[in-house]
């Protein structure tokens, strides 16, 4: 995962983590602050205090990164903490890894070369200052996906990127759960509507439930006819 100058400015960054056992471990420690109305996230400095519309929280975690042996949701390292209970509405998958960012947002961070630093910075900081945030008021301070397909396709509503219209296809038919309700809608000859039900668990109509998300399977619909690609 590290390249040259990767361990050194971890140390200085945060020294509590090092390099074992092929995995980076330890704790990571953090003061950072959140800007709802303008969306803005920063680690602590000394111009945060005198700002107004601020959320500002510290955070003390035990942390673990490693390779993934099995890439098939995400081909970003995993990450494992240990003060938090990994379950869904935490945003941990059934790995236990950490849900970091949608699969459409991972080249940022993988291409040309997986980028160390800004996954640090840009992911498992912001994190964990959401489990800090979720702890306190139950929920997340910046805007969530839903869980699994339904999850993907909101991010495809918002990210859609037609040369990557197949992988994400190929990502969407791991979920055996809502996949035949996926598929079946992006094969369907009409226009696909806000009344059918979501994919999610409650399976109330998908425009009131997920809308996000039909955006997300319209958009893709029409990519994939467009380049032709086949749905499994």
């Amino acid at each position: 995962m590290l390249k040259a100058g990767d361990e050194e400015w971890l140390s200085k960054a945060h020294p509590g983590l090092a390099v074992a056992d092929r995995a980076i471990r330890g704790t990571i420690e953090f003061t950072a602050s959140y800007d709802a109305g303008r969306q803005l996230f920063r680690v602590f400095d000394e111009n945060v205090a005198a700002e107004t519309d601020r959320i500002v929280l510290a955070g003390k975690f035990t942390i673990r990164i490693e390779e993934r042996s099995a890439k098939v949701f995400s081909a970003l390292p995993a990450l494992f903490v240990e003060e938090v209970e990994p379950v869904p509405d935490r945003h941990f998958g059934a790995d236990k890894s950490a849900c970091l960012c949608s699969p459409l947002e991972e080249d940022e961070f993988i291409n040309p070369e997986f980028q160390f630093q800004p996954f640090i910075e840009k992911l498992v900081v912001p994190f964990l200052f959401g489990e800090l945030f979720y702890t306190l008021y139950r929920r997340w301070p910046w805007q969530e996906y839903a869980h699994h397909a339904t999850g993907l396709l909101e991010s495809y509503g918002r990210y859609g990127d037609p040369p990557k219209a197949k992988a994400f296809l190929q990502t969407l038919t791991k979920f055996s759960d809502s996949w035949p309700a996926v598929r079946a809608a992006l094969q369907q000859k009409g226009y696909i509507k806000g009344h059918m039900p979501c994919f999610c668990s409650k399976k109330d109509q998908i425009r009131r439930c997920h809308p996000q998300a039909l955006r997300g399977i319209q958009q893709l619909r029409a990519d994939i006819r467009e380049l032709n690609i086949n749905v499994p």
